[in-house]
């Protein structure tokens, strides 16, 4: 056994490449079950494997020893971190596991990795603005807004919380803006959901299209379709929370869920949609227990891997690799508005609260929804 790269791990792909992790769990004796294992860039040599994992496993360790006593704030950005992750009255404690996991973990990683030693006390308007142009030019331009935000966040925690520094800092950074990363115009077609449920049955993995097929017929979140594993309040073990047979799925096909970002009851009749009764052709649903299953571990699916899954599937079915799992939904709206004219449908079937989300989600020219303005108004002037 290897001691040059505490933590690691790797994950076989198909085509006998490695996907790499740092799992802090494996790193450090007695680390929470909480703390999320980090995928290492996938052209990481060997040394820079080693390297990275010693990092992150030397960062770690104090973090270990100290669970259990409060963080002392320093005046430096880490320690503002530190705090802000302990306090269980933080908005980081607030948030699903999920978000916390994809949108504020990674951010503050990055605080912490690139200005985590930096006094918060002397810090200026230029300081920000220097960070986040630095971080954009790095092809982040999502990652920079993500990690500014956090930014924002941690500074009105410490605020708050009458820590040095905080209140004067936080008081520049909410007078200025950044520019914010262009939306996605990108969103799957009905074509290319298609290719994606028959591909993923002759791979073996059918649970790929069924996930796929009923989120572009339903425009549910995939979180909703697939579940979600989260620690306890504790931090004790994982535990799968999700759909269900028979709870959430009769026997007739009807689904019925409340949405986990909104709590909005839907109930949908699967049988009355072509791609879910294109993806039953391969995909088996169980009579009991959860409706989703990762093939290779039989059962369900963590993020991670389903996403992993997802582009190893898009690729061989021919889609273009800027279409994105997130995307389906976004063509749930977009087909439902070409084909109603209506905004106000495609929001109910998103469960959106207002149609001002909707029209976001809503992509393309809308060039079939002005024909049919247009008709619809040569006919009342008939």
């Amino acid at each position: 056994m290897r001691n040059d790269r505490p933590g690691y791990q790797y994950r076989a792909k198909r085509d006998g490449t490695r996907v790499h992790y740092w799992n802090p769990q494996r790193a450090v004796k007695g680390a929470s079950s909480a703390l999320s294992i980090i995928r290492l860039p996938d052209d990481f040599t060997e040394e820079q494997i080693c390297a990275e994992c010693q990092r992150l496993t030397t960062q770690l360790r104090p973090e270990v020893r100290n669970a259990g006593n409060a963080p002392v704030f320093d005046g430096t950005i880490s320690s503002l971190i530190k705090c802000y992750r302990h306090d269980k009255t933080s908005t980081l404690h607030g948030v699903k596991h999920s978000t916390r996991i994809r949108d504020y973990e990674p951010s503050l990683r990055i605080l912490d990795k690139n200005v985590g030693d930096r006094d918060i006390n002397a810090l200026r308007a230029s300081d920000f603005t220097r960070w986040f142009n630095g971080w954009r030019k790095k092809g982040k331009h999502r990652r920079a807004t993500g990690a500014i935000k956090l930014l924002r966040l941690i500074l009105s925690y410490g605020a708050g919380e009458r820590l040095r520094g905080c209140k004067d800092a936080r008081a520049i950074l909410a007078d200025m803006r950044f520019e914010q990363p262009a939306p996605r115009d990108v969103f799957m077609t009905y074509e290319q959901c298609l290719a994606i449920v028959k591909k993923s049955a002759e791979l073996g993995c059918p649970s790929i299209g069924f996930v796929e097929a009923v989120k572009f017929e339903t425009a549910l979140r995939r979180i909703d379709v697939i579940g979600e594993w989260a620690p306890s309040e504790e931090g004790g073990p994982f535990k799968w929370t999700g759909l269900t047979a028979p709870r959430d799925l009769s026997r007739d096909m009807i689904l019925s869920i409340k949405t986990s970002k909104t709590g909005a009851p839907v109930a949908r009749d699967l049988k009355s949609y072509q791609l879910v009764v294109e993806a039953l052709k391969a995909y088996s649903l169980p009579d009991i227990g959860p409706l989703v299953i990762d093939e290779d571990y039989g059962k369900p699916y963590w993020e991670n891997r389903y996403a992993t899954k997802f582009r190893t599937v898009r690729d061989a079915a021919g889609v273009p690799d800027n279409v994105w799992s997130m995307d389906t939904r976004a063509g749930a709206v977009s087909e439902t508005v070409e084909a109603t004219g209506s905004i106000e449908m495609a929001s109910d079937l998103a469960t959106h609260t207002t149609t001002k989300m909707t029209k976001k989600y809503s992509r393309g020219d809308r060039l079939e929804t002005s024909r049919k303005i247009a008709e619809a108004r040569n006919a009342k002037r008939k």
